[in-house]
């Protein structure tokens, strides 16, 4: 199937439409809608440097929030992604790859599936909501967000994301039931519930946040799948310092004979200087060694979990970004993994050129120790312009 001009013209105006149609809820006060229509042009280049493959990503994305009363709302948020380009034809099974919804009910919807084109839905948040000075109670479809620490969160039981897709700022969901209650001393306490697939797959904890010496705790304990897992973290600061931590500890009380112990710590400091310059420095350890079939996975941005954040017993993160006049904002990051040395160099430059309208520019290179000496795996290039509405 031949994509040109005009059938891209007609994908835009399609979900252009679905913006306007919207749009017309705005104006009652019930109603709260928002969403963007982003264009992502990437260009993929093979470590051998003999090929090269393009490929063009149309993402939208439309949020709707209905206040039934002060305390009751309903929330849904739609995932739209059409797939262009070379890279469908190297990866005959591209769209059936994307095509996964793990959560207890599959919301997912593969459209067209072809070499040349993958249209792609989701609903990644339907959730009823309801809240009060003390207590929050959601049903359905949410981010659980457990994690203190910026880019890995051995916490995160529920949700787990992958740092490396950036295109995806709004983080997975899961099916599941949270209730929390806020005390007056800053105190909360959280439960949630995660009903899988079978027995194995359930995922259940408690957590208590609570604020001592100016730094903020949290405690929590629960199941994850076929492991008891305890955990915690902190955040705070040291002089002007910001400093986060959090850990995890994986108990198997199934098959235990064949499973192992594992234990996740990650730690990380942060500080704004002058100039807005900003540097931070993390540290990621994980008790439990990866094979090489995750190692593959885990770098074209699979799924990952609270027990494997990255493939590598230890792992250290920097970055450092700089703003200019609040417009322009160039941020370099270096990851380097001691397990099959790896190293990625991770740069982008955002520039808001409206106040709905921001273009970046993203380069990331993975590189490996293959015999002595550092080989190159593979790099790749987006250009990406988004338009909120």
């Amino acid at each position: 199937m031949k994509i040109n001009s005009l059938h891209r013209i007609s994908i835009l105006l399609l979900l252009l439409s679905q913006c306007t149609l919207f749009q017309s809820f705005y104006s009652q006060n019930a109603f709260h809608f928002n969403g963007y229509l982003k264009s992502l042009q990437s260009i993929t280049i093979p470590g051998n440097a003999d090929t090269l493959s393009t490929s063009n990503l149309i993402h939208n994305r439309l949020n709707l929030k209905i206040d039934i009363n002060t305390a009751l709302s309903f929330r849904l948020e739609v995932r739209n992604r059409i797939f262009l380009g070379d890279q469908l034809k190297r990866n005959p099974g591209f769209g059936n790859s994307i095509d996964q919804d793990d959560d207890y009910i599959n919301l997912s919807k593969l459209w067209i599936n072809k070499s040349t084109l993958v249209i792609h839905s989701i609903i990644d948040r339907m959730q009823i909501q309801y809240s009060t000075n003390n207590w929050d109670i959601r049903l359905g479809r949410q981010r659980i967000n457990w994690g203190i620490h910026n880019y890995w969160n051995p916490n995160d039981l529920f949700n787990t994301y992958n740092f490396l897709d950036f295109d995806f700022e709004e983080r997975p969901g899961s099916d599941a039931i949270r209730i929390q209650h806020f005390s007056s001393d800053g105190s909360g306490l959280e439960l949630a519930f995660k009903p899988g697939k079978n027995s194995d797959t359930h995922t259940a904890g408690l957590l208590y946040k609570f604020n001592k010496s100016a730094y903020d705790f949290q405690l929590l304990g629960g199941i994850y799948k076929t492991d008891l897992v305890l955990g915690g973290g902190w955040a705070g600061g040291i002089s002007n310092t910001g400093w986060k931590s959090e850990f995890s500890y994986f108990i198997p009380f199934k098959d235990k004979l064949n499973s192992k112990q594992v234990f996740v710590f990650t730690s990380m400091i942060d500080q704004t200087f002058a100039g807005d310059w900003y540097v931070s420095l993390s540290g990621l350890y994980q008790s439990r060694e990866e094979d090489l079939n995750f190692l593959t996975n885990s770098i074209n941005g699979t799924p990952l979990s609270a027990k494997n954040l990255f493939p590598s017993t230890f792992s250290f993160l920097t970055s450092i970004s700089k703003s200019f006049s609040g417009l322009t904002t160039i941020n370099v990051s270096l990851l380097y993994a001691t397990n099959r040395t790896i190293l990625i160099a991770y740069p982008t430059i955002s520039w808001n050129a409206a106040d709905n309208l921001q273009i970046d520019l993203t380069g990331q290179s993975y590189f490996s120790k293959i015999t002595s000496a550092y080989g190159s795996i593979a790099h790749a290039i987006y250009l990406r312009a988004r338009w909120s509405f």
